[in-house]
């Protein structure tokens, strides 16, 4: 494949941080940001590889699983993730490395944008408009700019630190691709009691004035979010093993949630 492979420029990089302020558009709940995330790097991939659809195809497909994580934060990781591309790395690699990254990076971006930026600037912001200042909307306005703005040197630091760590990446590929599939299976874990949500709301009643609740006294007593963990299994093993289509998988549940509800038990 190395000789469909074309370097990236300083410009592409650019355009790729530019062009994913609006991968989010492609948000959906079977694979939330996928669609988005892997839109966003197509030029890059067509730049890479050239007039080879297959192996844009590929790059494009290898992608296209479910991601969930911070946006800016996740221009960094098309960086990460076009760098290796460039340079041939294997693909269940830079898979296992997408999904064991984009958990914590999520957190990361969170903690510095929206829980450090966003209520500090919105509180100054806010206290100079009160007073009839026009700074106040104007230096908002500013702030958020090159918060936007500062997409493109995530995807140019994603792509510098992929492209330094070739060669560390090459030596220790197979350790890395089993680090980074276990700590993917472990982000993708920790997101179920997030996620996936199941409280039964019927009770056992004892005693004159005394009941039991099945999920407080009983299922939480077991193991706490035991009945989302199972559940996620149960769906895991229809669209394993009975190859369950998974648009009527979302639908039969949205119906099955419906109807519970309305009858009081969950």
């Amino acid at each position: 494949m190395g000789e469909y492979r074309n370097k990236l420029s300083k410009k592409d990089i650019t355009k790729l941080g530019i062009i994913s302020t609006a991968y989010q558009t492609g948000f959906n709940y079977e694979r939330m940001q996928a669609g988005g995330f892997t839109a966003s790097m197509i030029p890059s991939f067509k730049k890479i590889y050239g007039d080879n659809k297959e192996e844009i195809s590929k790059a494009m497909t290898n992608n296209m699983d479910f991601i969930n994580t911070e946006p800016h934060m996740g221009t960094f990781l098309m960086g990460l993730i076009v760098s290796l591309e460039e340079a041939g790395e294997d693909r269940n690699l830079i898979k296992n490395l997408k999904v064991g990254l984009f958990g914590p990076l999520a957190g990361l971006g969170d903690a510095i944008f929206w829980f450090t930026l966003l209520p500090i600037s919105a509180g100054i912001c806010s206290s100079l408009a009160q007073e009839g200042s026009i700074v106040g909307p104007i230096l908002y306005m500013l702030i958020w700019f090159i918060a936007w703005y500062s997409r493109v040197w995530f995807a140019g630091f994603g792509y510098s630190l992929g492209v330094n760590a070739i060669s560390t990446i090459r030596k220790n590929a197979g350790a890395i691709t089993n680090a980074a599939g276990i700590l993917g299976v472990m982000v993708v874990g920790g997101l179920i009691p997030s996620y996936v949500s199941i409280n039964i709301l019927s009770s056992i009643p004892l005693a004159k004035g005394s009941s039991l609740s099945i999920q407080k006294d009983f299922f939480d007593k077991i193991l706490p979010n035991l009945l989302p963990l199972g559940f996620v299994f149960f769906t895991y093993w229809l669209l394993k093993n009975k190859r369950v289509n998974i648009v009527l998988l979302i639908v039969s549940i949205i119906l099955v949630s419906i109807l519970c509800s309305a009858l009081g038990i969950l």
